[in-house]
């Protein structure tokens, strides 16, 4: 099958190595379909704007319909000789129906907008697959969460010992980040789904297209109008990169968590077999590479950005071939997404929990001190400047001499007051108890969101509603999608009826 059909205006054939240094074919399988079901839509509103006659639609309709069907069954390769899809897929056409009418396919529109468009339509359905994933692993957080409402940790910062705190609520803090990035993609979407064909190359066509026919027909919600910025902008792409690095900055950081917290040193979390490897010579070694690939696809996804970035920051405005370039670097940040997600679903769901040496860890350290020094301002009325400064020193001493904080004495705390703030200090043996327990400084947790158990309970009540609420909200983009495809099938059918 010749792909002559676009170069009339050139004298002579770019060698092997040219052709293949143009074709974009190896990032353009992902648009195939897309790029059909974008032609059928022009071609059908070609007719019914009266550009073409019955006859030639349909057998334009039935040639694009037998290369999908071939296409679907695997018999389609691209040769390298094509620049694009789009060239290849008219080519087909050409040669199956004659260029009396296949000639006929590509009035009022061009490459430029017609890529646009296919990258909006994959670019749709990605979005619904991503969101998809974040609704399960959010799933699995929150069914970990309830798991381990009363599960004892310390909270680090600096990754220090800082706070008491629970599994419980460390995970919903990623149920809210999560939670975030549905947001994010949620209103990204709603970009996405604009609708640029029939913006021509840069300045319209004066074929009379219907660019709302195509528009509906296609099931986006409107029209990128401006015809310059249908086909030359690239804010879309760089948009749906942005959500997803962010969204994998995130993946990162819980991956990070839990390999540190997998490691013999910690011991807080045991990683299920299937998510985990071993090593070629060391056998006692269970590595949690699935959670490092996760880091390690999160500066895939980033590049994949920056990629981009890259790549229009120099543009002058209008379609220009470096933009080919743009579907590799969404491929890649899309499919390291999808697989991040559901490895990181998988691994939290299945995960064992060693609640013993989280408590323990708690018990043996510090992270009580915050407590005691509020207390002290509450109960005491010092200062908190105070409090915390005779704190300090109290735990300075008691790592000196290897004491632990449940072991304190009111005694201890009366005389370092004298020495530290110059001043007496009565303190009764009934508030160190309440202090040196841990789930009574859980309970004592006012401020909104804190690990409180009934912060916990009501929190994982509304995030549990907020899951059911965006599972909705996905489900009616991907129905809504799902209805245009079904009437641009029934419409062909129609017409090759």
């Amino acid at each position: 099958m010749s792909s002559s059909i676009y170069r009339a205006r050139l004298g002579k054939t770019p060698n092997k190595k040219t052709l293949e240094f143009l074709s974009s074919v190896k990032d353009d399988y992902r648009i195939f379909e897309a790029d059909i079901e974008g032609t059928e839509a022009h071609n059908i509103m070609l007719y019914e704007q009266r550009v073409l006659s019955r006859e030639d639609l349909t057998k334009i309709l039935s040639s694009l319909e037998k290369l999908k069907r071939e296409y679907r069954s695997g018999k389609i390769e691209i040769e390298p000789e094509y620049e694009d899809v789009h060239e290849f897929i008219e080519a087909y056409v050409v040669r199956d129906v004659g260029i009396g009418v296949g000639g006929k396919l590509h009035t009022g529109r061009s490459r430029n907008d017609q890529v646009a468009l296919d990258i909006r339509m994959v670019l749709r359905w990605a979005l619904i697959e991503v969101g998809e994933r974040i609704l399960r692993l959010v799933s699995s957080l929150l069914d970990k969460a309830e798991e381990h409402k009363g599960t004892i940790m310390p909270l680090y910062t600096h990754t220090q010992h800082a706070q008491v705190g629970t599994l419980a609520h460390y995970l919903l803090a990623y149920v809210d980040t999560l939670l975030r990035d549905l947001q994010r993609l949620d209103s990204c979407y709603s970009r996405v789904n604009l609708s640029p064909l029939g913006a021509g190359p840069i300045g319209g066509t004066s074929i009379p297209v219907d660019r709302r026919r195509t528009a509906s027909l296609l099931g986006f919600d409107g029209l990128v109008e401006n015809s310059i910025d249908a086909v030359s902008s690239k804010d879309v792409e760089i948009e749906v990169l942005s959500a997803l690095a962010n969204l994998m900055s995130s993946l990162s950081r819980i991956a990070e968590d839990l390999t540190l917290w997998s490691s013999s040193e910690f011991g807080f979390i045991e990683l299920a077999d299937e998510y985990s490897s071993t090593s070629s010579i060391m056998p006692q070694k269970k590595n949690p590479c699935t959670l490092e690939l996760v880091r390690g696809k999160t500066g895939r996804v980033i590049g994949a950005l920056n990629g981009v970035l890259n790549i229009v920051k120099g543009l002058t405005t209008g379609y220009n071939r470096d933009l080919q370039e743009v579907k590799h670097h969404l491929w890649t940040g899309i499919d390291a997404v999808n697989d991040s997600l559901e490895i990181l679903a998988g691994a939290i769901k299945s995960m064992k929990v060693n609640e013993e040496r989280m408590r323990a860890k708690v018990e043996e350290g510090y992270t009580l001190a915050l407590d005691l020094a509020e207390c002290l301002t509450v109960e005491l009325g010092l200062p908190f400047r105070e409090a915390h400064m005779l704190v300090g020193n109290l735990v300075r001493e008691m790592v000196s001499s290897g004491t632990r904080i449940s072991h304190l004495k009111p005694r201890t705390i009366e005389e370092l007051a004298e020495k530290v703030l110059s001043r007496q200090v009565t303190v009764d043996e009934d508030l160190i108890r309440g202090i040196v327990d841990v789930e009574r400084s859980l309970l004592s947790r006012r401020s909104i969101g804190s690990p409180n158990p009934a912060e916990t309970e009501r929190m994982l009540k509304e995030r549990s509603a907020a899951l059911r609420a965006f599972m909705e909200v996905w489900l009616l983009k991907k129905r809504s999608l799902e209805r245009a495809q079904n009437m641009l099938r029934e419409t062909v059918k129609k017409y090759l009826s």
